[in-house]
């Protein structure tokens, strides 16, 4: 007699119960969002309250599990019950502690305090030291602000203030800030999400395969277009690199390129998804919201900037690929193929782009809308279709998705709402005015100097809030219009991602290239060079941001693009023939020439290069010619 085994499954444990609650929790806090969204928001108090609520929750569900020290998981324990605790004092009690700011009571002070902690202890765990230390020094400074040096003091404020103007109000940890992240900004993550699940991603790079996949060093710039297409969207460079990254970058290696290259290339294709319109990363509704005018104007204003940023890529791409002598692919998906088949899938996008742009919706609307349009368009095949389990993934992934930007938001109200109280703010932008002495240039290096440091290791969102209010007025003071001056900001807090030491995106290439990270980091600064001289020049040339005359901004986009083509040719050294230093030092001044607008520096610029380029390519042409 045989006797069957009993196939017994094994018995779930703690961690696997305790993994359930976190994504149930997840899906909660997306389905929290598009409740909100729907029916709109929560007054404002509720709204940001339970957005941060269940951010900081998950954030120490993650380290609980994470952590198996028996120490650890007390600790975050405790942090878990004080966000909750915290979090539903101010949701339900919000009305009275308005009414009793100035004069808080002790389970006030005692719930700001418990909440301040959380944050920053929430972001030390998501993103390092830095931006927690940064937080802790603008409440310092607001506490012992009376010990500084005249230039710099102020009143000094006790504890107790600080605490209530954090917890209690609308300009600290629930400020403005985290308002757009508790309705836009998770809306769009949650649209990547969507993106992601319905597999949108492989139709992006197989479009971008079929327009350029054939031309020299093909797989570059699929790799440089695809990383534009899904970054427009995404807006997070370490994303859209790790998105595209793992399918691209063996193509680029295999074809021929090293894979420090290979690497670069993602990391600074990456980066530019953010300067890209219709999404350009979270921190573009904030600039809209900071400075009250349609984020479409500022989308508008970031186009040629953008455009101008990926042409210098593929320049240098193709320089690269001539020097090397390679070929495109030699089969590539039919584009017209891939439309026909998978068009469906860019309708979401091309609702998004019309809902704010032509139709004028809110940025909320037009969210929703695109995430609906995207659940619905997925259904028409079984491989997209988003089924029980990929919307539950899609749920889950933008509520963890989210966790950073929220605690670098709330964090940042924080430091907001410091500078508020002290008068910080405009005491740095006036000590900025003077150390440059009224000299513009200076201004402006010394702004991208501060974008840069203190973008290193911290999300665009987070940099962007810092400098716009410490050093974006300072720009405006000198007569900067304030567009471009926030503009300006954005975009150095954007170019962090790929500058040495501490460049995230090029970290996130290097996992996938295999390769040092410092050592790609520096190959992707120097790759992505224009991206550094661009917000120079628009700041000069507001003709870029399509300020100004028709004619004058048409003019200026295509001597622009000359320009970063000269550029690419100096940094490459090579065109048909290599390009020996005095020429490429020559090249480099006629980039400049030609991406500031003028018609006197367009024609020096465009003499100089044709006189150095016109040889080679008659050369070229004579050489195949002959061999005819």
């Amino acid at each position: 007699m045989f006797v069957a085994e009993e196939i017994r499954q094994p018995k779930k444990s703690f961690d696997d119960y305790f993994s359930l609650i976190m994504q149930i929790v997840a899906i909660c806090m997306s389905v929290f969002q598009i409740c909100t969204a729907f029916i709109g928001a929560l007054p404002t108090m509720e709204q940001r309250s339970a957005h941060l609520g269940f951010a900081l929750i998950l954030v120490f569900m993650q380290s609980f599990l994470k952590d198996k020290n028996v120490v650890k998981r007390i600790i975050s324990s405790a942090f878990i019950i004080v966000s909750l605790v915290s979090s539903l004092y101010a949701f339900f009690g919000w009305v009275g502690m308005n009414g009793r700011v100035a004069f808080p009571n002790t389970m006030d002070l005692a719930c700001a305090a418990m909440l301040t902690i959380a944050i920053l202890e929430a972001n030390r765990r998501k993103l390092g030291n830095v931006l927690p230390a940064l937080g802790l020094i603008f409440i310092l400074y607001a506490r012992f602000g009376n010990y500084l040096p005249k230039a710099i003091s102020h009143r000094g404020y006790s504890f107790e203030r600080i605490l209530s103007f954090i917890y209690m109000d609308t300009f600290g940890a629930y400020g403005q800030v985290i308002g757009v992240s508790a309705t836009y900004i998770f809306l769009f993550i949650l649209f990547g999400a969507f993106l992601e699940q319905s597999g949108a991603g492989r139709f992006f790079i197989d479009l971008a395969t079929g327009c350029v996949g054939k031309a020299k060093g093909g797989t570059a710039k699929v790799a440089a277009v695809s990383c534009c297409l899904f970054g427009m969207v995404s807006g997070s460079a370490p994303a859209n690199v790790m998105a595209v990254g793992p399918l691209t970058v063996p193509m680029m290696e295999k074809s021929g390129y090293d894979k420090r290259f290979a690497g670069a290339v993602v990391s600074v294709a990456g980066t530019g998804g953010q300067f890209m319109p219709p999404i350009m990363g979270s921190a573009a509704f904030i600039i809209a919201e900071t400075l009250g005018i349609p984020y479409m104007k500022v989308a508008g204003a970031a186009l040629i900037p953008g455009v101008l940023y990926y042409l210098a890529l593929l320049f240098a791409i193709d320089c690269r690929s001539t020097r090397l002598k390679m070929k495109g692919l030699e089969t590539v998906p039919n584009v017209l193929q891939v439309l026909k088949k998978d068009f469906y899938l860019a309708l979401p996008v091309l609702l998004l782009v019309y809902g704010m742009a032509i139709a004028k919706w809110s940025p909320v609307r037009s969210g929703l809308w695109a995430i609906i349009a995207m659940f619905v368009v997925s259904m028409l095949r079984k491989d997209t279709r988003m089924t029980p389990k990929k919307l539950a993934k899609a749920l889950k992934a933008a509520a963890f998705g989210s966790l950073e930007v929220v605690c670098v938001c709330a964090l940042a109200g924080i430091m907001i709402g410091m500078l508020s109280l002290t008068g910080l703010g405009l005491k740095f932008s006036s000590l900025l005015v003077s150390l440059s002495q009224g000299n513009i240039v200076i201004l402006l290096v010394l702004t991208m100097v501060a974008g840069l440091i203190l973008g290193m290791g911290m999300t665009t969102t987070s940099v962007y809030i810092v400098l716009s209010v410490l050093v974006a007025p300072a720009l405006v003071e000198m007569g900067i219009p304030d567009l471009a001056a926030h503009l300006f900001v954005f975009y150095f807090g954007i170019l962090s991602a790929i500058t040495p030491p501490v460049a995230m995106a090029s970290y996130a290439a290097a996992s996938v290239a295999k390769d040092d990270p410092m050592k790609l980091g520096i190959a992707a600064w120097r790759l992505g060079l224009s991206g550094y001289i661009l917000p120079f020049i628009f700041i000069f040339s507001p003709e870029l941001l399509m300020l100004g005359e028709p004619l004058a901004i048409i003019q200026a986009a295509i001597t622009a693009a000359i320009g970063v083509f000269a550029l690419s040719l100096s940094l490459e050294g090579f065109f048909k023939y290599q390009i020996n230093i005095v020429f490429r030092v020559l090249l480099f001044g006629a980039a400049l020439l030609m991406i500031i607008s003028g018609i006197v520096t367009d024609l020096i610029g465009l003499g100089i290069i044709v006189a150095i380029v016109g040889p080679q390519w008659v050369k070229k042409r004579r050489e195949r010619v002959v061999g005819t």
